[in-house]
């Protein structure tokens, strides 16, 4: 293990990530990242899923009890979260889950499986490596035909204030200072920076995070940032390639621009520039994308026919939920939908979300029976429900038995 290594690892052990016992899923579901790419049929039904860099386990844990029929591994160089969560999973008597103490930069530590995993998940750890590339690559290679890669990586620009507060941080107590005081100084500083170059920006309220995520955003000892050039050029050096982000509405132009005029000016511009033109015009701290090996494609739109025949899924990243007044709202990757409680989109999705099995679009219109609706119409909002990711279609022999 070399010093970094060694040290990113002492730093964790200090403060096991993240904290509390929230877990967060939506970035972990695998029939659905891997309905992002085209896949062959005659894969086997049971995936294999790792997750390289999983800290305590919790977003893991369940992750597995969610999707039971599929195999889960996780790997850390953190020996007391890799502790915590085998402890857990004991308790939980979670068959499909395991947790290995591995190196990504030692490959003789790394518990491979005999023909790879079809999805490896790694959020926030390329970036603390001695040699990134090196442990891309190694992810690549872990990789199954026709597997995805879901990464997310410290976005430069986005990291601009924080960047700026941590030199400010660096001049009063330098980083050879391992203490509690600096530990507080920070502390300190951070709320002047709440008035100053956290104020407004995505850093807002760092000064009042948990000791945990305080000290992984300002009291790191080793990481870099990407902005998306340098990513990309990382993606291919390791063998892969970018499929897309995990949000694409943050990557939208028409996101955060209502000037017709510019949008159709940049409408013939590569998509990369695109993004890099949005990364520097807003705060986006986190590179999260979806990654796959070079010969794979992503996956192409179902025909309108195909819309009546085949088999969608809610995705699990919607959620129904009740707010103060009673009014019943979806959200999307936490976001809000704009759906009318009343209208067909809600009706539609209202339906789809009473069948664990998947419906197709004609089987969903059925169950509208009696209520006075054009079926024209209705394949038409199916179709914008599945272009605003509302559903999804997962591959034949990705479906869980």
């Amino acid at each position: 293990m070399d010093r970094v290594t060694a040290a990113v690892r002492a730093f964790y052990e200090a403060y096991p990530y993240p904290a509390g016992n929230r877990p967060d899923c939506d970035a972990y579901h695998g029939r659905l990242l891997l309905s992002y790419i085209e896949r062959p049929a005659g894969r086997p039904g049971q995936l294999q899923l790792l997750e390289a860099g999983c800290g305590r386990g919790i977003n893991l844990t369940e992750a597995a009890a969610l999707q039971p029929d599929d195999q889960f591994t996780g790997i850390d160089i953190n020996r007391v979260a890799i502790d915590e969560a085998s402890a857990n999973i004991r308790n939980k008597a979670l068959a499909n889950l395991s947790f290995h103490l591995a190196d990504l930069l030692d490959p003789v530590s790394l518990p491979g499986v005999s023909r790879g995993y079809d999805v490896i998940l790694s959020y926030g750890v390329i970036h603390h490596l001695s040699d990134p590339l090196k442990g891309l690559q190694q992810l690549t290679q872990q990789l199954a035909p026709h597997g995805v890669l879901s990464l997310m990586v410290d976005g430069r620009y986005g990291r601009q204030p924080l960047d700026r507060f941590l030199q400010a941080l660096q001049m009063v107590s330098p980083s050879v200072d391992r203490d509690g005081k600096r530990a507080a100084t920070a502390r300190a500083l951070a709320r002047i920076a709440e008035r100053g170059v956290f104020h407004g920006n995505c850093w807002q309220g760092t000064s009042s995070v948990d000791e945990v995520e305080f000290a992984d955003r300002c009291l790191h000892v080793h990481e870099q940032s990407y902005d998306i050039e340098a990513l990309l050029q990382l993606l291919d050096k390791a063998g892969l390639k970018f499929i897309r982000w995990h949000e694409p509405d943050d990557w939208s132009l028409k996101t955060i621009c209502d000037d017709e005029e510019l949008i159709e000016q940049l409408q013939t511009a590569e998509p990369s520039m695109t993004y890099q033109l949005i990364e520097r015009l807003t705060y986006r701290p986190k590179l999260t994308l979806v990654a796959a090996r070079k010969e794979d494609q992503p996956r192409h739109r179902p025909t309108r026919e195909a819309f009546l025949s085949e088999r969608f899924y809610l995705s699990p990243q919607l959620k129904r939920v009740t707010d103060g007044a009673g009014e019943t709202e979806w959200l999307l990757r936490g976001r809000k939908l704009s759906i009318d409680a009343q209208g067909l989109p809600h009706r539609l999705l209202t339906a789809a979300s009473q069948s664990d099995s998947g419906f197709c679009a004609s089987q969903l219109f059925q169950q509208l029976t009696g209520e006075s609706i054009n079926q024209q119409q209705a394949l038409n909002l199916f179709m914008q429900l599945y272009d605003l990711e509302c559903l999804y279609a997962p591959h034949e022999t990705d479906r869980s038995a």
